[in-house]
């Protein structure tokens, strides 16, 4: 749709700042690409020939595709709760459910390695609870991965659902309800429908979040862990090889790009934007 006449001095005044970042994010991201092709397509031959990046990105896969499904779960009872609680009870949730974007994510792994370690809380409550006898190995493994990730994603599920449940009309479930409708059919045929444009949005953006996780694996996770963000890192910092790195930060920005765009229109239609 066409500028209307009034927001025309406010688009030429907005332009400088868009071509500043406009230029700051694409200026690395041609100099990369001038990198990955020193020697035509022979870094990304290299690359996408070695093992190391089909077990990265099954990985990535794997762990992003887990961590996106637990986030959604969470992110949707999270959203309900505060759609249904009142002022105050809703200012607390938000208190919780904003503290990842407060605290550094360095600071929010090694906690969780406190946590998970042999002798941390969670051992110690499973066996003070008699689930087990001996401590569990819970750090250094995917489930450590995991749980870290879903910590830091949650959030990106939960607004976007929130934002969904905030546009149902209340009389629609008061005319299901009416109608003889349970609180199981209710949710199947009323609410996740009407939500899912939030659920699908909350979906694309925790999975594009959890795919370019870097730090989190390192901490809690093992070698066997390794994501694809790890694996530039290894050509970087090992082999000492940045073309080839470039090369492989090209193919993953080739990859995501699709869900990106996928999820703007995901967002778009959620907000009726057109």
């Amino acid at each position: 749709m066409a500028a209307t006449p009034h927001r025309l001095p406010l688009l030429w005044l907005l332009l400088p700042a868009g071509l500043l970042y406009g230029g700051l994010a694409l200026y690395p991201l041609a100099g990369m690409l001038q990198m990955s092709l020193t020697e035509g397509w022979g870094h990304y031959a290299e690359v996408t020939q070695g093992r190391l990046l089909w077990r990265a990105a099954t990985n990535t896969v794997a762990i992003s595709l887990t961590t996106t499904a637990i986030a959604l779960l969470l992110g949707y009872v999270l959203a309900a709760g505060l759609w249904r609680c009142g002022p105050a009870t809703r200012a607390l949730l938000l208190a919780f459910i904003m503290l990842p974007f407060w605290t550094a994510v360095l600071v929010k792994n090694f906690a969780w390695a406190a946590l998970l370690q042999d002798n941390g809380v969670v051992n110690g409550l499973l066996q003070w609870a008699g689930l087990t006898t001996a401590p569990v190995t819970l750090l250094h493994n995917r489930l450590a991965v995991i749980i870290g990730m879903v910590h830091y994603v949650l959030p990106y599920a939960v607004f976007p659902i929130y934002t969904a449940m905030r546009g149902i009309d209340l009389r629609v479930e008061r005319a299901a309800r009416s109608l003889g409708a349970g609180t199981l059919a209710l949710f199947w045929t009323v609410l996740l429908p009407l939500t899912m444009p939030g659920v699908l949005s909350a979906g694309l953006l925790a999975f594009i979040v959890s795919a370019g996780f870097y730090v989190t694996p390192v901490v809690l996770g093992s070698p066997s862990d390794m994501m694809v963000s790890n694996l530039v890192s290894y050509y970087v910092h090992e082999l000492v090889d940045f073309n080839a790195a470039a090369a492989l930060a090209m193919l993953i920005l080739a990859a995501i790009t699709p869900v990106i765009v996928l999820q703007q229109f995901a967002s778009r239609g959620q907000h009726g934007g057109g």
